[in-house]
């Protein structure tokens, strides 16, 4: 498995524009990665219950990530599969993984810098408007 992934991450063979047909091991390892961010979209989407608002949007953005990466990463193994010549290509999985590490970023950042801002903006109208009659 060791010699595929070798030759599979080759820059020679992963910008080819026609490249060889998936192997099998290829095939399972993207079809389960495929899934389990489905999985994970959908467990963020409806399995988890959010406590306030900016939660819940936060919920949603990260739904929304891995539902659509695992989609696309479903779309370019079917293209990968039957040999289509451009969409078939292997960078195209590069460009997949970058996509996914900024957008995860984004959303990370979400998190981290700005629900926490929202929340004291709301705490400080909610105090202020506690001595407004």
């Amino acid at each position: 498995m060791f010699a595929y992934l070798q030759y599979f991450f080759n820059p020679r063979h992963l910008f080819s524009l026609r490249p060889d047909a998936l192997q099998p091991s290829a095939i399972k390892s993207l079809l389960a990665i495929s899934i389990l961010f489905i999985v994970v979209g959908l467990i963020f989407q409806f399995g988890l219950k959010a406590k306030d608002g900016l939660t819940g949007k936060g919920y949603k953005k990260v739904a929304i990530l891995f539902n659509t990466i695992g989609a696309l990463t479903l779309v370019y193994l079917f293209f990968g599969w039957q040999g289509v010549i451009l969409l078939g290509s292997r960078f195209w999985l590069l460009v997949l993984a970058l996509v996914f590490i900024i957008w995860l970023v984004v959303v990370v950042r979400y998190f981290v810098k700005e629900m926490p801002k929202k929340k004291a903006e709301i705490t400080a109208k909610k105090q202020k408007a506690k001595y407004i009659p």
